[in-house]
Formats: C-alpha cells, structure tokens, sequence
C-alpha cells in the first residue's frame, strides 16, 4: 500500500472523569476525513496512545474502524507497550478490524541494547507480517535509531517500512534520510521542507489543528518547490510555536495536552481532559492560548 504523504494524528475525547466520549470521537474522525489529509492515525502523542486501558484501546479502534470504513484514506493505529506481547496483543485488534498500518515505538523502560533492538524487531514484524509498521522514531524511547540502524532492521524486516522523527538537529536529519533510503520518513514542521529536499520524505503536522488549509499550503509549497511561499510559510509555523507552544511546555504541559487545545481552538469537537497523571490545561492557561492564537492570525497577510 502506498504510504501517505499528509498524516494527521486524531485526538481522542475524553469527559472530565477520563471516560471515553464516542459521539464526538465520531464527529472528530468525520471533521479530518473532510479536511485535507492523506491519512489518519490513531493514539500517537496527541491521541495519548500510551496511555489507554485494553478496554480502551478495543473500543475506540473498533470505532475508528468503522467510522472511517468507506473512507479512501490511509489508517493507522499506534500499538504501544513496554513489552512485545502487550504490542502484539494490540496488533492482534487490529489485524481483527482490518486495519493494516500500525505505529510502534520501542518499548523505553530501559534503553534496548542491539540485541534487544534486533528481537524486538524480529518477533514483532515476524509474527504479523501482513501488518506494515512504522517506527515513531522518538526521543522518549531512550534510544532515537539512527538512519543507518534503520536500513538494517529493514533489510531484516521488510514490513517495517517507515519512520516518524520529530527531533533532531540539521546533520542527524541528514544522516537519518541519507542512510536508510529504503525507509518512507514522515518529519514534523520544524524540519519538513530541509528534509524533503534529501527525500522524498511525508509530513506529520501539529499545525494542521489550527489551520488546516494554511498547514496543506505550507506542505503544497514545499512539494512544488515555491521556495518564496514554503519560507514564509515555515517562519509564520515557527513563530506560531514559539509564541504558543513554548510557553505551556516550559510550564510543564505534555505536548499532546497542548494538541488537544489546538484541536479544541480549531473547531473540533474535543474537551481539553487528558489521562493522569499529566496536566490538563488550566483554564487560565488556555483562554491565554485562545488570544494568543487570535493575535497571531491577524498578521496573516499572503495566501
């Protein structure tokens, strides 16, 4: 199956007792499948995917499953665990509901050591190899694979066929997609339109939340090679985060706490809760966003 080039992360609503709330997950799933998105994910960061119960995660991927059943886009369910048979037990689910894209993340209670890595691997693309797995690459596993450690394990394991990485300065960046080729990449805004120009890479955005035609745009532009329109775009993103983001994470706010408060400001249907024992965001701490989001849209002057 053709991976997708534009993937966004579904949050998940949750009622102030931390209950699921299906009815707006529907209506969420319904917004982003008339948005512009390639494909749709589920229990990334945003959607707290290390934090469900079973009864949980069933659930809300047997809706998910259903939701977006006629749906031409691409499906994803992250499958997180601190050890292999708790992924494979949500790998399982989801073979059950035909959903075929899987997310992974190494288990991080301990850093994997090369051996650990290559079991990993090997029992969980092994035992589901009707199942295409994409690593989120991410920092809290202890152990972020660099790109030659990526080509490896794909050659051992063909099913592992792509990767997210969110962090990362120029040179890891470059190193990560000039040494593993045969990995599809998906990168965040902060490095979308460097790394594109290395490969041929996808685009995970957080933007998308607040602004979903002006985030396709930034990523259209970049595709297209308008560098004028792909620089103005990027800096407007960059300034974005810095004047929003960074304030709530360096008060100690998890990053998916600060999505699902994008998501909420851009009209979907979610309320603010996420799972203890991280912080939702304070009331106070979310009206500043409210204005400050109004503030920044005002500059907006092209496109």
């Amino acid at each position: 199956m053709k991976v997708p080039s534009y993937l966004v992360s579904s949050p998940i609503p949750w009622d102030k007792e931390q209950n699921f709330e299906p009815n707006s997950f529907d209506e969420i799933l319904n917004q982003l499948m008339g948005q512009s998105c390639d494909g749709l994910y589920l229990f990334g960061t945003s959607g707290e995917g290390y934090a469900v119960s079973e009864n949980e995660f069933s659930e809300i991927v047997a809706q998910f499953a259903e939701t977006t059943s006629s749906w031409s886009g691409y499906r994803q369910v992250g499958c997180f665990g601190l050890s292999t048979s708790q992924i494979k037990w949500k790998c399982k689910v989801c073979e059950e509901l035909n959903i075929k894209q899987i997310q992974i993340t190494l288990p991080f209670w301990k850093e994997l050591t090369d051996d650990e890595l290559d079991i990993f691997f090997s029992e969980l693309c092994g035992e589901f190899q009707d199942l295409e797995f994409l690593l989120y690459n991410n920092p809290r596993n202890k152990r972020r694979l660099k790109g030659e450690e990526l080509e490896y394990l794909h050659r051992k394991n063909n099913n592992l066929i792509a990767a997210k990485t969110g962090s990362g300065n120029w040179m890891e960046i470059y190193e990560l997609l000039n040494n593993s080729p045969s990995i599809n990449h998906f990168l965040t805004e902060a490095s979308f339109s460097y790394g594109y120009q290395i490969n041929r890479i996808g685009f995970i955005p957080s933007y998308h939340y607040v602004f979903p035609d002006r985030c396709r745009s930034f990523y259209e532009a970049v595709v297209s090679n308008d560098i004028e329109l792909a620089e103005k775009i990027h800096h407007e993103i960059m300034n974005f985060f810095f004047r929003t983001a960074k304030p709530l994470l360096d008060k100690g706010y998890i990053d998916g706490a600060i999505d699902k408060a994008y998501a909420k400001i851009g009209g979907m249907n979610t309320t603010l809760t996420i799972k203890s024992p991280y912080k939702t965001l304070s009331k106070n701490d979310f009206e500043w966003l409210e204005k400050e989001i109004i503030s920044f849209k005002q500059q907006f002057t092209y496109i």
